[in-house]
């Protein structure tokens, strides 16, 4: 990795912002970090091109450190017991130096972190399996901080890798995140043949470019639906849909439901927000 990165590690940042990580370095490939504690009852993991770390501290005795992988349809599901679980939420595509493999190797899937970093992943999870209130006044912060350094040892490892194209596909994140583009367009703007924006996607973001902007598109309903006092046909405009029964086939596709039903379920409470 560039040596920037490398100077910015040794200046750690002040306490960061709620949902931020402290390492400026990592805020350049992690777009939040979340703590969560019960009571959850309900999980809902929707599409948003992201992979996550997940730790989870079960009971006493048990605890699982884990990679969820990006995902193009919803999956709900009821929280199974646990005491805490901290989770570190990577930006569409800034996931790979972490990892080391191609991100849609991890697509649709809940991998243990073993399984892609061996001996240092057991050591991670027992280091923060560890952590209470009598090894420190703050035992959250504690962990957060100790997942933190695991990241920036990572980013300065020799075996950290990232093929040219990584700079493209999340250029290309940028600008289907906005809307307004094709995949075709968006190709163009970046000199690169759709065909190439498709393998460097696959590789750095684990979903096609023509998903992530689907993906996208998604995400924009949700968001405005939460605020928006107009019609669904509005809402569907303002998304990115050529109409209404656009946006209403595509969601069922991706949520599983309908708009209305989604909406309804979350205001009413039967979906959580837990996102990991």
């Amino acid at each position: 990795m560039p040596g920037s990165i490398e100077q910015t590690i040794a200046r750690r940042a002040p306490p960061p912002e709620v949902g931020a990580p402290a390492s400026r370095a990592l805020r350049n490939f992690v777009v939040a970090v979340r703590a969560t504690t019960p009571p959850i009852t309900s999980i809902d993991l929707l599409p948003d091109g992201t992979t996550s770390l997940v730790f989870r501290l079960l009971d006493a005795d048990r605890a699982d450190l884990v990679v969820l992988g990006p995902k193009t349809r919803a999956v709900y599901k009821r929280a199974p017991r646990f005491l805490l679980a901290v989770q570190v939420v990577f930006r569409p595509g800034g996931a790979y130096p972490f990892f080391g493999v191609p991100m849609d190797e991890l697509a649709h899937r809940i991998v243990p972190a073993r399984d892609l970093w061996g001996r240092r992943a057991d050591a991670l999870l027992e280091q923060l399996a560890a952590i209470g209130p009598g090894v420190t006044l703050d035992p959250m912060r504690a962990r957060l901080d100790a997942i933190e350094r695991a990241l920036e040892d990572r980013l300065l490892g020799p075996d950290v890798f990232e093929p040219a194209s990584a700079a493209v596909a999340r250029a290309a994140v940028r600008k289907l995140s906005l809307g307004g583009i094709t995949v075709e367009e968006a190709a163009s703007a970046l000199h690169v043949s759709p065909r190439n924006l498709r393998r460097a996607f696959a590789a750095t973001v684990g979903v096609s470019p023509k998903q992530y902007a689907r993906i996208a598109r998604f995400q924009r309903v949700v968001s405005n639906a939460q605020v928006a006092r107009g019609s669904w046909s509005e809402v569907a405009l303002a998304s990115g849909y050529c109409d209404q029964p656009h946006l209403v086939r595509e969601f069922r596709e991706i949520a599983g439901l309908s708009p209305v039903a989604f909406m309804k379920r979350r205001s009413t409470g039967e979906l959580e927000r837990a996102r990991y």
